[in-house]
């Protein structure tokens, strides 16, 4: 149940004439002072939960709010939208349940109002931490509650107590309480974002160290947790094993026992064992996952949990009361990386979850609304090209692939990183949905087909799924270990483990033979930069067959779309994109190589490395400058001129520092295009040259820099290069490209320029280019 009656009941309430106790003149009067607009707001927003009658979503639209009320009783909308007044939104939603954020504006409210209805709600906790995250920065939650010391015990249901209090207030950075006659209204401002506290309750006794974890979800996909006041700390139900009694038959007792639900045992999945220690003690936990059960979860031994509350996933963060440490263990191998800073512990798992099929996804309402949005998206840019395509972004539940993120953030059109770096370099990412829809669109995946992904993570493989259907295969390799465990369990709990199988193992291997289909794979897709193209991709594509990765070009990362044709690789689609570099064995150092103590660096990776001692003595000269005339404007692509400088330089590097200081004119946020010649350096410079203020967009003028004794030589390089490319393909497509076998050393025509890699030579064929 929602609230502690249903919405009929309260519809009938409020249709029989009935009400709620009216404002009183002491609430008036706190709302005027302390809850009016700031006047120099332009609109400024109002949301009243559980509005009633609609008195206070009034009274805040007289105050020169905008406001929307809603209240989960037909009844009390009627009635409200029926009464005098100012203009009002009202909208019926039950506020445990539904989507909120379909009402809220992009920057936010600035005052939430909850008033006599809070302690009706089950699922306080999370659902104020929704609240907050519905308020612009700055905005006010304003909480009106009865105050279980001014009622009798009888009426207790209806109020907050001081405990209670404690727990609304914990966790914001200004918390304000005024006191009005039998109710306490509470202001809150500045939602916390501090990371959660893991603590130990105290020191067990020996034959309770041996136990299960029970993670129970709801069908919104949010878990179940208990407020143990004795101990202070939010925890799963769990409980030690009885001699004889199976893991199973544990879960479901205790689940009973502590909660009040009810399950079978056959519904519970086993995921595996974790071990740890408390105390000096060694602590055993079985973690046991179920989503199917009956019953509305309730206290039953108040001594312990005196209650038990659905919470979301990516809240569990930022939880401002402690957690169990032995329930955020569970909690993390139910979803690897949802709490970070855990103490070590070790888990088990079994081999093949027995019935994970018995897991029920479930999301919350606002996953659909967005992953619509995205869809639409998608769509008005061009990049879902099928009726299919769109089809599987709208199956696919993103967010179940990024528990530890807000929804909103999982459904935006940007890559989101889930293993970084101590430098902060992002290791592995579920990838930008557009070049999802790019790579997926391009490697043209249909039903029955088989596709091999060099790359984890899950989300793409569950795309694959949803495109080759249930004839079809996907065959996922992560290098990873726990990028391969995330993507395990998120395709488990997503139900799509039995459409995608996994394999941990190096990619440039390709998959294990025993999964190649006869013929090959149909398609393979790398989520992963490239440095080369290994024989294993290709020899395990089938002919025809379409090979699309991110591969790594004079330093520049394009999407490239091959076709196999025989021994050769031929191009049918190249763009810029951006992802995490390969692992393993299929890794590159790109750390640059320093020029002495000039604070300039470079780059190489397809050419050999020249020595860079003499270019100290020339970057501390003055430069050559050459201006080409050549313009852009501002967020304009010159994406072939990178690749074109690449292969028409001879000793093509990167030259890399700090724009601000020293001679070089760098591009922004970016190393410069640049060549070496003996104890001499050429590169690539741009400037503004104009700004169109009432368009926004700035003029950029292309230019050359030379150093040293070649200085005015090497600029000249530079600068023909960029009149060669503006004069003959700047307006182009990009450059054809044509993977050969390194050991085909002869030129393939029309290709003239070629990138040498170990495996393969990469020819580039520029369309207009001089032959």
């Amino acid at each position: 149940m929602s609230t502690t009656s249903s919405a009929q009941q309260w519809s009938e309430h409020y249709t029989s004439g009935r009400g709620i106790t009216p404002l009183s003149a002491t609430e008036t009067d706190i709302v005027r002072d302390r809850l009016a607009p700031d006047p120099a707001a332009e609109e400024p927003r109002a949301l009243d939960i559980c509005c009633g009658t609609g008195e206070l979503a009034r009274l805040l639209a007289g105050l020169g709010y905008r406001v929307d009320a809603v209240d989960y009783a037909q009844g009390a909308i009627d009635r409200a939208a029926a009464e005098p007044g100012p203009d009002v939104a009202y909208h019926r939603v039950d506020v445990t349940t539904g989507d909120l954020g379909a009402l809220a504006p992009a920057d936010g409210f600035d005052l939430i109002t909850v008033r006599r209805s809070l302690a009706h709600l089950g699922d306080r906790t999370r659902i104020v931490a929704e609240f907050a995250g519905l308020l612009r920065p700055g905005g006010t939650l304003c909480v009106i509650t009865p105050h279980a010391e001014r009622f009798p015990a009888g009426l207790r249901g209806i109020c907050l107590d001081e405990a209670e209090l404690a727990l609304l207030t914990a966790g914001w950075e200004h918390a304000e309480r005024v006191e009005a006659g039998d109710c306490t209204v509470v202001l809150l401002r500045g939602p916390g974002a501090s990371a959660v506290v893991h603590q130990e309750k105290r020191r067990p006794t020996a034959a309770a160290m041996a136990g299960v974890a029970v993670v129970v979800s709801d069908p919104r996909g949010r878990v179940l947790l208990g407020w143990n006041p004795s101990r202070n700390v939010w925890e799963l139900p769990a409980g030690k094993v009885e001699p004889g009694e199976a893991f199973e038959g544990t879960a479901v007792r205790e689940l009973a026992e502590e909660t009040g639900l009810r399950a079978a045992a056959e519904d519970v999945v086993l995921l595996g064992t974790l071990c740890d220690d408390t105390h000096g003690m060694a602590r055993i936990t079985e973690v046991a996952r179920l989503t199917r059960y009956d019953g509305t979860p309730q206290p039953q031994q108040d001594e312990q949990v005196t209650r038990w509350e659905w919470h979301a996933l990516n809240a569990l963060r930022t939880l401002p009361q402690p957690l169990f440490t032995a329930s955020a263990q569970a909690l993390n191998t139910v979803w690897p990386g949802l709490l970070p800073g855990l103490p070590p512990a070790h888990f088990t798992p079994r081999p093949t979850p027995a019935g994970a099929d018995r897991v029920r996804f479930g999301e919350p309402a606002s996953a659909v609304r967005l992953r619509e949005q995205l869809v639409e998206e998608l769509t008005e840019h061009g990049w879902t090209g099928t009726p299919e395509l769109r089809a599987a972004f709208r199956a696919v539940p993103r967010h179940a692939f990024l528990p530890e993120q807000p929804v909103e953030r999982a459904y935006a059109n940007q890559a989101v990183a889930t293993v970084t770096a101590d430098d902060g370099t992002s290791l592995s990412s579920v990838s930008q949905p557009e070049m999802q829809a790019v790579m997926l669109d391009h490697g043209r995946l249909r039903e029955g087909n088989h596709v091999l992904e060099i790359g984890g993570g899950g989300c793409n493989a569950a795309l694959m799924a949803e495109l080759v259907g249930p004839t079809g295969t996907v065959t996922c390799i992560e290098f990873d270990p726990y990028v391969h465990r995330r993507t395990v369990r998120f395709l488990q709990e997503t139900g799509y483990a039995d459409r995608v199988r996994v394999v941990h193992g190096d990619g440039v291997h390709g998959a294990p033979e025993h999964l190649v289909p006869p013929g090959g794979f149909d398609a393979i897709l790398v989520t992963v930069a490239a440095m080369d193209v290994p024989p294993t991709w290709t020899a395990q594509l089938a002919e025809g067959g379409r090979l699309v990765l991110p591969l790594r070009l004079g330093g520049y990362t394009r999407c490239v779309v091959f076709e196999k044709r025989g021994p050769l690789l031929s191009s049918s689609h190249v763009s810029p994109c951006g992802f995490v570099s390969m692992q393993g064995i299929g890794h590159w150092d790109n750390t640059p190589l320093p020029v002495g103590q000039s604070g300039y660096a470079i780059r190489w990776e397809d050419t050999p490395p020249a020595p860079v001692d003499a270019l100290e003595q020339a970057l501390a000269g003055d430069p050559v400058e050459l201006w080409t005339g050549v313009t852009l404007a501002g967020g304009e692509s010159y994406e072939t001129l990178q690749l074109w400088l690449a292969v028409a330089l001879p000793g093509f590097c990167r030259l890399t520092g700090d724009r601000d200081k020293g001679p070089v004119l760098l591009p922004k946020n970016q190393d410069a295009a640049a060549l070496v010649s003996g104890d001499s350096l050429g590169c690539l410079t741009l400037r503004r040259t104009g700004h169109d203020a009432e368009g926004g967009v700035s003029r950029w003028e292309f230019g050359a820099q030379g150093f040293g004794p070649q200085a005015q030589e090497l600029a000249e390089s530079v600068a023909d290069a960029v009149h060669t490319w503006d004069r003959a393909f700047r307006h182009g497509p990009a450059p054809m490209l044509i993977a050969l076998p390194a050991s085909m050393r002869a030129a393939h025509p029309p290709t003239r320029y070629f990138i040498d890699k170990p495996h393969r030579r990469i020819g580039l064929h520029f369309t207009g280019a001089a032959s």
